[in-house]
């Protein structure tokens, strides 16, 4: 046969041959369904497995959310920055220490967001890791000296000295990876943890001793400071700075979009349903808070008179405005962070605990009260939505700041 004839005869077979002869035929098992995707609420979302990706489909990044557009982590950093340097810069220039604070910490969550998908950024983030145990340090070993300044009887003195400065060094090591990862897993139920979670614990772990120490070291001077509290509290720069932490320690534009962070937050919008919710709500914290305020004058008459006096100089010279305005700022950015970001992870107690612990202008009674208020809205939460709690918060706020 000639060269020519072998060649046609070729031709002919492939002409004559089934479509795809020699590829597996289709099956149903190669259709690709519809995923199950993590709970929204989880900080890592576990990778998809192998076997649901296509050959062609790179995997997603570790710890990316659902609802996180694929390559959004470069521009999310991107506009982050931007922010962080607009607020972190403006809340200097403008005297707002607290807004500065704030978007400095979000600025940590940012970065440890980023080291949490990209070991590229992970450097940057070891660079930062020791920021917040160095600060709470410091700060513990601070309130020591006021303590020891204090006019405290002997026995109590070295106690709180004991107790501040073992908070110190709690803090401190808690820079150290073992500490910190068993911290993450005790506090937050992580495992493995990430550098955002670490992060998250070694604040929570401050958050928590500051009480004892801290009130018994600034009890007289938030009072004595707090004759001028409001004309210097930049409460909507306060309020700017939960939010932006809120948004940052959820992974906002690095691993979650805008719909998956709401999701994650709990902000719903609010409907004829809630109201009931809200109503109540507010009604229960009015009725605690004044039950508490009876028993606390009859049985603790002097503690009272001290809450009461941080109180009538907080908020007695308020216009109605001024009100409000502290009612939204507290309500929202303390609702965000606490009840938003934080409970989901933390739980209904440990995140009313912390929430307690940092109101240290009030007396260990005053806090036990707002320990309470705080399950309460943290119950709210559960039940509903961070947005019915943040309504009965504002409401509750604007209320029993017009009747002080």
């Amino acid at each position: 046969m000639s060269a020519y004839a072998r060649w046609m005869h070729r031709e002919n077979q492939a002409a004559s041959a089934p479509p795809n002869a020699g590829s597996k035929p289709p099956d149903a098992s190669d259709a690709r369904g519809t995923l199950p995707t993590p709970a929204q609420g989880d900080d890592e979302a576990p990778l998809l497995p192998e076997s649901a990706r296509s050959e062609t489909e790179a995997p997603p990044p570790p710890g990316l959310a659902p609802g996180a557009p694929r390559g959004s982590a470069e521009s999310g950093l991107f506009w982050w920055l931007v922010a962080l340097a607009v607020f972190g810069v403006g809340g200097v220039l403008l005297g707002q220490q607290e807004l500065a604070l704030l978007v400095a910490l979000a600025g940590l969550f940012v970065t440890a967001q980023a080291a949490d998908l990209e070991p590229r950024w992970a450097g940057l983030y070891r660079a930062l890791s020791w920021v917040v145990p160095a600060a709470t340090a410091s700060i513990f070993a601070a309130l020591a000296v006021l303590i020891f300044q204090g006019g405290l009887t002997v026995g109590p003195k070295w106690a709180l000295l004991a107790f501040a400065c073992a908070s110190a060094a709690a803090c401190l090591a808690s820079g150290l990876r073992p500490v910190a990862d068993g911290l993450a897993r005790l506090l937050l139920g992580a495992d493995p943890p990430s550098h955002s979670l670490r992060l998250s614990a070694r604040l929570i772990l401050a958050g928590l001793l500051l009480a004892i120490p801290g009130w018994f070291a600034l009890r007289d001077v938030l009072i004595d400071e707090s004759q001028n509290l409001m004309e210097q509290l930049p409460l909507g720069g306060g309020l700017l700075g939960y939010v932006l932490l809120a948004l940052a320690a959820v992974g906002f534009l690095v691993r979650r979009d805008l719909r998956a962070t709401l999701d994650r937050l709990g902000l719903k919008p609010l409907t004829m349903s809630h109201a009931g919710v809200v109503l109540l709500g507010v009604i229960g914290l009015l009725l605690l808070n004044h039950g508490a305020d009876l028993l606390q004058r009859r049985a603790l008459p002097e503690l009272w008179i001290r809450d009461q006096e941080f109180n009538e100089a907080l908020a007695g010279g308020l216009t109605h405005s001024q009100a409000v305005l502290l009612g939204l700022s507290a309500g929202i950015g303390e609702e965000i962070t606490m009840r938003g970001a934080l409970q989901p992870r933390l739980g209904l107690v440990l995140t009313s605990m912390l929430f307690a612990s940092l109101h240290i202008q009030y007396s260990w009674f005053g806090m036990t009260v707002i320990f309470a208020l705080g399950v309460i809205l943290g119950m709210i939460r559960q039940r509903t939505s961070t947005s019915a709690a943040m309504a009965v918060h504002v409401i509750y706020d604007i209320v029993a700041v017009m009747t002080t």
